[in-house]
């Protein structure tokens, strides 16, 4: 439905149209509807499909954009307490279907984000316009909220007989459902922080990519698709976005990307305000530096990037081996990237000084070389064998990192460049 134009009225409803839903409409964007679940369900798929990469190949392409739009949005089930969630949700639904609880119970609507079109139409009624919505026959749609009840629906539709209700009291379950229509990812992104951040609070990783009120995000944002660097693993030149995971809180040892949004943030942040920006990398960015905008930022923290990520693509590609990729280290490497900002005070760092300081480094990871800076030395308890842990976090090794990486009169300076 295109904005501009005022729904036509009819006086019968054209099945050849779409499925008819009976909408109310709130705002201009946003609608309400009572439907069946499994008419939910055929809009919405399984959402654990999107997280299998090998089940994606046999969606169909509408499938699989759903599937990589709810990626974008929604938190991750597999390994989460969100799985678990589902299961108790389960057994509080089929005890509201059997009547073990009386009027005693309720769910949420579910918010839907419908990014295609929808025909909408109007009936003359005694009591004003009705409002009618034809879905199209192959429209898919994320949920911005309330996907673990969708994902507990489908729980008691595979497996009825456990919960003691049948498949059909779960797919002609009446539901409320919010409609959000004709906006775009960042507004689905933010109406899914918004309605997420009070309740149970998404990890820190999706809080932060959900929340486009900040500036520090939105920079965050931008690098991914402004910086363009050489990867072995992503091919001979790939941008940032394909080496930095939106979703997980912590990358495993398999994962290809070098680091998570929560670390480039943090590099974000560093790179704006310097060392002060270690206590600032987990709060919400609401002001910029003095003299820095945020086109400024985007410019001159993207070129910092390009610089320090192209020059050591080799050892984020190998992170496993090497200290580069870690959350401390991002930080710390932004704060000496901030002596190459524009904003920064005198004296500043040229880019080819700013990797001369960085060219010497050892990125190994030798708990000899990085311990009390970047890690701690600490023993295999089944080897035996020194390792080094990098569990610090930004706050606590940052700062000790940047000294270490940018001030030659500190021990830990020399430290970090010998043993090559």
């Amino acid at each position: 439905m295109n904005n501009a134009t005022e729904p036509e009225y009819v006086d019968q409803v054209d099945l050849s149209r779409g499925r008819p839903v009976r909408i109310q409409q709130v705002t201009p964007q946003r609608y309400l509807a009572i439907m069946p679940w499994g008419q939910l369900q055929s809009i919405v798929p399984d959402p654990r499909q999107a997280e299998i990469p090998r089940a994606l190949q046999y969606l169909s392409a509408a499938q699989r954009e759903q599937a990589e739009l709810r990626n974008e949005i929604q938190r991750t089930i597999q390994g989460t307490k969100k799985k678990a969630n589902a299961k108790d949700y389960a057994s509080y639904i089929a005890a509201g279907l059997r009547g073990d609880r009386g009027e005693r119970w309720a769910t949420p609507p579910f918010a839907l984000w419908l990014p295609g079109d929808m025909d909408v139409v109007r009936f003359r009624s005694p009591f004003g316009d009705d409002l009618l919505a034809y879905m199209p026959f192959d429209a898919t749609g994320v949920l911005v909220d309330a996907e673990t009840q969708h994902l507990a629906h489908i729980l008691l539709q595979e497996d009825p007989s456990t919960y003691q209700i049948s498949k059909g009291q779960v797919t002609n379950r009446l539901v409320s459902v919010e409609i959000y229509h004709q906006i775009g990812l960042r507004d689905a992104r933010q109406i899914f922080h918004d309605r997420n951040l009070l309740g149970v609070i998404p990890n820190k990783n999706v809080a932060l990519a959900s929340d486009s009120s900040n500036m520090a995000t939105n920079i965050t944002f931008s690098l991914l698709e402004r910086v363009v660097i050489p990867s072995s693993n992503a091919g001979s030149e790939a941008p940032l976005e394909r080496l930095v995971s939106t979703r997980p809180r912590q990358l495993k040892a398999t994962d290809p990307e070098w680091m998570t949004l929560s670390s480039l943030r943090a590099f974000v942040v560093t790179a704006l305000f310097g060392r002060a920006g270690f206590d600032k990398t987990s709060g919400s960015i609401t002001e910029l530096p003095r003299g820095c905008s945020v086109e400024l930022a985007e410019e001159a923290i993207g070129d910092a990037a390009t610089l320090i990520f192209g020059a050591f693509a080799k050892q984020f590609d190998n992170r496993a081996d090497h200290v580069i990729a870690a959350p401390a280290m991002l930080a710390a490497l932004g704060a000496v990237s901030h002596r190459a900002m524009p904003w920064a005070a005198e004296p500043r760092r040229t880019g080819e000084q700013l990797l001369t300081l960085l060219s010497d480094v050892n990125w190994s990871k030798d708990p000899l070389v990085w311990d009390g800076s970047v890690g701690k030395a600490t023993t295999n308890a089944r080897t035996g064998e020194a390792t080094l842990s990098l569990a610090g976090g930004v706050k606590d090794s940052g700062s000790k990192t940047a000294t270490a990486l940018e001030d030659p009169s500190s021990p830990r300076y020399r430290q970090i460049r010998s043993r090559q």
